[in-house]
């Protein structure tokens, strides 16, 4: 959603940040459509397959908490998109990693 390349973040804030980025940014453009529990469940594996740092993970799991926290500024269309991705893959994700407090929150 920005202008701002993997290089310019590397220079700013260096490598190990510039992954972080480039490893939510590669979660956040997998095509969530299904609603079959088998393919929450491979999306789920394919996020924890992606992340070679588990921090990507977490933070994506913040971002949908946040995403979640501000439905309300969203088309309901986008809200019940956003509210089914949260149930069938983030949820169960959140409670595979034992962050119940964030699975009961989503």
């Amino acid at each position: 959603d920005t202008s701002v390349t993997l290089s310019d973040i590397s220079i700013e804030f260096g490598e190990e940040i510039s992954r972080l980025v480039d490893g939510v940014t590669k979660v956040g453009r997998l095509p969530f459509s299904s609603s079959e529990e088998l393919q929450s469940e491979n999306y789920r594996k394919l996020i924890l397959a992606m992340a070679r740092d588990i921090r990507v993970v977490l933070v994506k799991l913040a971002d949908r908490a946040h995403n979640m926290r501000t439905l309300q500024y969203m088309t309901p269309e986008k809200q019940r998109k956003i509210a089914k991705e949260t149930m069938d893959i983030y949820a169960p994700l959140a409670h595979r990693l034992g962050i119940h407090w964030l699975k009961t929150e989503l």
